[in-house]
């Protein structure tokens, strides 16, 4: 089994017997621990304080993994005396919190993603990693005070393409989904290390058509930009939304490819669950890499490159990993040219 080490005030914790460390290719890190539980030990009492926040870094086999806050201690005393420790990568306050209010009103103008994202950011403190150029400009955004920030940062984002999670240090990282195909393993059902594979299909978000509507002043013609499903042909399934933010020209037929392509990951995933933690070069599974699946009682009849989207690390009686796999291009804003079973 691979060693998990949580160290907390520089104190060294190795002794959970349940383990589930979660990585998401578009949010934050997670984290939950189960172990026997003294409730008489100092040591314990001092690290594992219900709502102080206290930060913890996890690593595995000596690598890093995260660094997180804790959130819910939950000692359970009974004839098995346990405690259960959880908690989310250091950026995970964007998704709780709010601005600070003596910051209003917080409006953006003619700043890049990366400007805007270092501001917000350093209202908790929190450092900010780009993998490449931000891209242009806003020409002017701003953030409503009941909007949580991290909400706010998605939309921008997905307007340049970036899609965002944290860094093992905790550091709110901005990238863009893998194009390195060379950067994947191939699974088979029926051989190992692969254990099951599941399709996870909702017809009721697939769609003919998607549509985003941009915001108009009173009597002005709303503009448009509608983006055609080829894979769905035949069938009349419009979906028409408003844009969000104020948006024209190639930002809004930016921001509905998105839209479009986020589509195939809420009509079509799959999960699997293989032995193990690592892939075949001995690296731990982790979100933005790819899977070659084949997989026909799963209507994947045909090698199929996936994404890998999510990465469950679990310890129960052995360790096991479970991913959830999307078509790459649903992270890229590009529609996919063929669906596994075609």
């Amino acid at each position: 089994m691979n060693k998990v080490t949580a160290k907390i005030d520089n104190q060294e914790f190795k002794f959970w017997d349940s383990i589930k460390l979660s990585r998401n290719i578009a949010t934050f890190d997670t984290f939950a621990f189960g172990a026997p539980y003294e409730p008489d030990n100092s040591l314990l009492q001092n690290s594992f304080i219900p709502l102080s926040f206290k930060q913890i870094e996890i690593f595995v086999d000596d690598e890093l993994f995260t660094t997180a806050t804790i959130l819910p201690v939950d000692p359970e005393l009974s004839d098995n005396n346990r405690i259960a420790v959880s908690g989310y990568a250091l950026p995970g306050i964007l998704n709780d919190c709010s601005i600070p209010f003596d910051k209003y009103p917080l409006e953006f103008n003619n700043q890049t993603l990366e400007q805007i994202a270092n501001t917000i950011a350093g209202f908790f403190d929190l450092s900010v990693v780009f993998t490449e150029n931000s891209g242009a400009a806003f020409e002017r955004v701003a953030i409503e005070t009941n909007k949580k920030p991290f909400a706010f940062l998605i939309e921008l984002a997905q307007q340049r393409g970036f899609l965002i999670s944290n860094t093992e240090k905790g550091e709110l990282k901005f990238f863009k989904a893998s194009t390195d195909l060379t950067q994947s393993t191939t699974l088979i059902a029926g051989k190992t290390p692969l254990q099951s594979v599941k399709a996870q299909i909702n017809p009721q978000s697939f769609y003919s058509s998607v549509t985003g509507l941009a915001a108009a002043p009173y009597g002005f013609e709303a503009e448009s930009v509608t983006v055609e499903n080829p894979l769905l042909s035949g069938v009349n399934r419009p979906f028409v939304y408003k844009v969000t933010q104020d948006l024209t020209g190639a930002d809004l037929q930016k921001a509905v490819k998105w839209k479009a392509g986020t589509m195939f990951a809420a009509a079509l995933r799959y999960s699997i669950s293989v032995q193990g933690w690592r892939d075949e070069n001995g690296d731990l599974w982790r979100p933005n890499k790819f899977i070659n699946l084949t997989a026909p009682r799963a209507f994947v009849n045909k090698e199929t490159t996936f994404l890998i989207e999510n990465v469950n690390l679990n310890r129960g009686q052995s360790d096991t990993a479970e991913l959830s796999l999307v078509l790459p291009e649903s992270r890229r804003g590009e529609i996919p040219k063929t669906l596994p079973w075609l």
